[in-house]
């Protein structure tokens, strides 16, 4: 039995054989009985295991069509390369970012102004 795993361990990959040894010793294994399988339970999962990787497969091409369909919609849409939400031409530099910013910024603050100084008014009267 321990010679059938060696030989199906080397042809899944986990191992390399060159020399081994058995002396009988014992030695405490993070191995779990419930983990074991029979060749008969190997063929099992591994049906289980093709049937899931198919239906994941399948997912993924339903997946990758819908994001080719939507992208395809949007190149129609925005055009080639561009989704829609791009900034305006005038707030595509960080410089006419900023003095689009301070300007808005100036803009707001003399509301600020106006408004303080109404209310001042109102006050007084």
């Amino acid at each position: 039995m321990f010679e059938a795993v060696l030989h199906l361990c080397r042809e899944v990959g986990l191992v390399g054989l060159g020399h081994v040894s058995l002396d009988g010793s014992k030695f405490k294994a993070n191995a779990s009985k419930h983990k074991a399988m029979s060749y008969v339970r190997m063929g099992e999962v591994k049906k289980k295991l093709e049937a899931e990787i198919g239906d994941l497969k399948e997912q993924a091409r339903r997946l990758l069509d819908e994001a080719e369909r939507v992208d395809q919609e949007e190149d129609g849409r925005y055009g080639k390369g561009k989704r829609g939400d791009e900034l305006p031409a005038e707030l595509e530099r960080r410089e006419s970012r900023l003095r689009r910013i301070r300007e808005a910024m100036a803009i707001l603050q003399e509301r600020a102004r106006a408004a303080a100084a109404e209310k001042a008014k109102e006050a007084e009267a």
